[in-house]
C-alpha cells in the first residue's frame, strides 16, 4: 500500500487500479523520485521497455502469468504461475526450458522452443561454414558435426547480452596441419587442448578468436661475440607467424634470431559483450626457440624482471618464455581475409591485467584467486566504454564488491586502469540472492533499504528511486522500465510509462494508463488526470472508449459501420470467427459485407458480415464458394462450368 495512507483509503487505491505505472522524469544524485506501492503478490516478473513487462504472481487475488503493457494485468494463455522464465535475446522469455516462448515485444505466447531453435539454427549455419572453408584449419571430422545429436561439446551463450543480439561460444579441434605448423602454440599441448576457439551470431557468422592478437611489441636480448648487447624489437600481430628475435652466440657459435620468435593464447574465461566486441581474459605466452641466444627483455615498452613476483609477468626458460593474463577486446566483425581459410577478427586489442607500469592489479583477485585459478563468480558488464567486474558472491549476496576498468595504452603498453573499489550492501532474497541487476545497456543496478541505486561507472553509486522498505527483489531494464517487490510483505512497485514533469519525491502518483473500477469495467486516465473517450491507439493497438470512458469489447456500431473489440478491448482486423460463424474486419476495423478481395482471393458477405459457402446467387448470377469461403473460378461444379469471374457461364 502508499505508505503514509490509512488503510482504508490506500485499500481503495488498491481496488481502482490493478498496476502503478509511474510518470518519472530524469534522476540525478540531488534527484530521488519517491515510487508508491501497490498490494500484490510477485513472485517472479522481468521487466521490459514501454512500461511492459511480466509478472508471475497474485493480482487482485489471481495467481496467473501476467503480460503487463498500457497498465494492464493480460493473463498469459498455457503459462502458469511459478513456470520457469528465463530472459532470451532481445526480447524472449523462455518458459519451463523450451516448453513454450513469451513475446515481450507483442505479449504473445507460442509452443516454439525459440531458444533452443536459435541455437541449433546458429549451429547448423556455423557447421556448414566451417565444413566448406576451414579444413587446413580445424579438424574435419569436428567441422562436421559440431553441435549435433553425435556432439556433445560446448556451445554456449555468450554473457551480457540481455536484451541484445545474442553471439555463442563453442572450440574446434585444430586439424593436423596446424598442430604439425605448431599454430597457437598447438604442438606442444595435450590433445585435449589442441583446440581453437569460436564465436558466432545467430546466423553462423563466426570469428576465429585465436589468431589476431593486435600489437605485442617484444623485444629481445642477446650477447655478441665482443660482449656487447644486441637487441631486436618486432610485434607480433598473430599467432601463426613467426617473427624475429635479436642475433647472438652461444659457446662461441652465432645464432641466428630469424623466424625464433612466436606467440599463442589461451583462453580463460570468456567475460562479456557489446554491441560491437567481445571480451574475455586469456593467457599470452610469448616464446623464443630453444636454442636461441636471445631472451625477453620488454614487451610493449614495460622491462621484464624475472624476480619482480609482483609484475604481471611469469618468466620461464632463462627468459625465453613470457607468459601474462590480458583481457582481450575482440570485434564482432571479420577481417576482410582469412587465415587458413577461416575467418577471424578484425580487430583485437590485447590489455594487460595490470596497471600501466606492469604491476597486479589491486583486485586483481575478482578475476584469478591466491591459487592462480580463475574466479567464476565474477559477473561483468560493458557501460559508459568501461569494463565492470562485480562479484556478491564473496560476500554471502549481502553486498556487492565492484570494480570498473578503463582499458586503455600508455606509451605503447596496453593495460587496464582500475578505478578504486566500490563494496556496498545489497537486499538478499531467498529467490533472487543478491538484489544486483544490469540493464539493456549494460548498466549495473542495486536495491538496498529502500532505494534503487545506479553504479555511477566509477566507484559510486546513485539513488535513483526511493521505494517500499520492505523491497528485496527486483528486475531492471532500464532506468525507466523497472519492477520492484517483496513477497513475503505481498506489494510492489511498477516503474513505466511516459515523461512527465512532476516533481521528485513527495510529489503525489497521479494514476494514468489502464483502471479497474470494482465492477469489473476498464477505463484509461491520460496524463492530465481525465478520462479517454472515443478511439484511442496505444503502441499500435486500438481500443474505443464509450462516452463515460468505459472500454468497449464486443459489436460495436459507429455512424452505420460495425466494429469488433475483443475481450482485451483491442479492435479486431482480419478473419474472426464467432461461434462458428467467419466474419472479415478491413484493416479499418471495418465489418466487409459484400464482395471482399482478401490475398487475391474473392469471398461473399453477406448482409450480417457472415462468409457465405455454397451456391449465391447475386442479382441474378450464380457464383460458387468453397466451405472455407474461397470464390471457384475456371472449373466445373457438379456440372456447371464457372469463368474467370466466377460466374456460371
Amino acid at each position: 500500500m502508499i505508505r503514509g495512507m490509512g488503510k482504508v483509503t490506500s485499500l481503495l487505491v488498491a481496488a481502482a487500479t490493478v498496476a502503478s505505472l509511474v510518470p518519472f522524469s530524469g534522476v540525478n544524485a540531488a534527484e530521488i523520485k519517491r515510487i508508491s506501492a501497490d498490494d500484490g503478490t510477485i513472485y517472479n516478473a522481468i521487466a521490459y521497455k514501454d512500461g511492459r513487462a511480466y509478472i508471475d504472481g497474485e493480482i487482485n487475488d489471481d495467481e496467473e502469468a501476467y503480460y503487463l503493457a498500457n497498465g494492464k494485468f493480460n493473463k498469459l494463455e498455457d503459462v502458469d504461475s511459478g513456470d520457469d522464465a528465463v530472459l532470451f535475446g532481445e526480447k524472449y522469455l523462455d518458459i519451463s526450458d523450451g516448453d513454450y516462448t513469451v513475446d515481450l515485444d507483442k505479449g504473445t505466447v507460442t509452443d516454439d522452443d525459440i531458444k533452443g531453435d536459435t541455437e541449433d539454427d546458429a549451429a547448423a549455419a556455423l557447421r556448414k561454414k566451417i565444413k566448406d572453408d576451414t579444413d587446413d584449419r580445424y579438424n574435419e571430422t569436428e567441422a562436421n558435426t559440431i553441435k549435433d545429436s553425435n556432439h556433445g561439446d560446448l556451445f554456449d551463450l555468450i554473457p551480457g547480452a540481455k536484451y541484445n543480439k545474442v553471439w555463442y561460444y563453442t572450440q574446434y579441434k585444430a586439424a593436423q596441419k596446424s598442430i604439425d605448423k605448431n599454430v597457437n602454440g598447438l604442438n606442444g599441448l595435450d590433445v585435449a587442448h589442441q583446440t581453437f576457439n569460436v564465436f558466432t551470431d545467430e546466423k553462423g557468422n563466426y570469428i576465429d578468436a585465436d589468431y589476431n592478437l593486435g600489437k605485442v611489441k617484444v623485444t629481445t636480448t642477446a650477447s655478441s661475440a665482443s660482449g656487447t648487447t644486441l637487441t631486436k624489437t618486432d610485434t607480433i600481430e598473430n599467432t601463426n607467424d613467426a617473427y624475429d628475435a635479436a642475433d647472438g652466440i652461444i659457446n662461441g657459435t652465432n645464432i641466428s634470431g630469424s623466424d625464433k620468435l612466436s606467440a599463442s593464447v589461451v583462453q580463460d574465461r570468456v567475460l562479456a559483450q557489446d554491441k560491437d566486441y567481445i571480451y574475455r581474459l586469456a593467457t599470452v605466452k610469448v616464446t623464443i626457440t630453444t636454442g636461441a641466444a636471445a631472451t625477453i627483455s620488454e614487451i610493449n615498452g614495460v622491462k621484464i624482471d624475472p624476480n619482480n613476483s609482483n609484475d604481471i609477468f611469469k618468466v620461464e626458460n632463462n627468459g625465453q618464455v613470457v607468459s601474462f593474463k590480458a583481457i582481450q577486446k575482440i570485434s564482432k566483425t571479420q577481417a576482410s581475409g582469412d587465415v587458413d581459410d577461416a575467418k577471424y577478427a578484425k580487430t583485437v586489442t590485447t590489455y594487460a591485467l595490470s596497471d600501466k607500469d606492469g604491476k597486479k592489479l589491486d583486485a586483481e583477485e575478482l578475476f584469478i584467486n591466491t591459487s592462480g585459478n580463475i574466479v567464476t563468480t565474477t559477473n561483468y558488464t560493458v557501460a559508459g566504454g568501461k569494463l565492470i567486474a562485480y562479484n556478491s558472491e564473496i560476500n554471502n549476496n549481502d553486498k556487492v564488491t565492484v570494480r570498473a576498468y578503463t582499458l586503455k595504452s600508455s606509451s605503447g603498453f596496453y593495460y587496464a586502469d582500475e578505478e578504486d573499489q566500490s563494496k556496498e550492501d545489497c537486499e538478499n532474497s531467498k529467490n533472487q540472492g543478491a538484489a544486483v541487476q544490469t540493464d539493456v545497456d549494460g548498466n549495473l543496478w542495486r536495491l538496498d533499504g529502500g532505494y534503487i541505486y545506479k553504479f555511477d561507472n566509477t566507484d559510486d553509486w546513485d539513488k535513483v528511486y526511493r521505494v517500499d522498505g520492505s523491497f528485496d527483489e527486483f528486475s531492471v531494464y532500464d532506468k525507466d522500465n523497472i519492477v520492484a517487490w517483496s513477497q513475503d510483505d505481498d506489494v510492489y512497485s511498477v516503474i513505466g510509462g511516459k515523461q512527465s514533469n512532476s516533481d521528485p519525491d513527495d510529489t503525489p502518483v497521479v494514476k494514468t494508463g489502464w483502471v479497474q473500477a470494482t465492477d469489473g469495467t476498464w477505463t484509461y486516465n491520460k496524463e492530465d488526470g481525465t478520462k479517454a473517450t472515443g478511439w484511442l491507439n496505444l503502441n499500435g493497438t486500438w481500443y474505443y472508449l464509450k462516452a463515460d470512458g468505459v472500454m468497449a469489447t464486443g459489436w460495436l456500431n459507429l455512424n452505420g459501420t460495425w466494429y469488433y473489440l475483443n475481450s482485451s478491448g483491442a479492435m479486431a482486423t482480419g478473419w474472426l470467427n464467432l461461434n462458428g460463424t467467419w466474419y472479415y474486419l478491413n484493416q479499418s476495423g471495418a465489418m466487409a459485407t459484400g464482395w471482399a478481395n482478401v490475398n487475391g482471393t474473392w469471398y461473399f458477405l453477406n448482409g450480417s458480415g457472415a462468409m457465405q459457402t455454397g451456391w449465391l446467387n447475386d442479382n441474378g448470377t450464380w457464383y460458387y464458394l468453397y466451405s472455407n469461403g474461397a470464390m471457384a473460378a475456371n472449373t466445373v461444379i457438379n456440372g456447371y462450368r464457372l469463368s474467370a469471374s466466377g460466374a456460371w457461364v
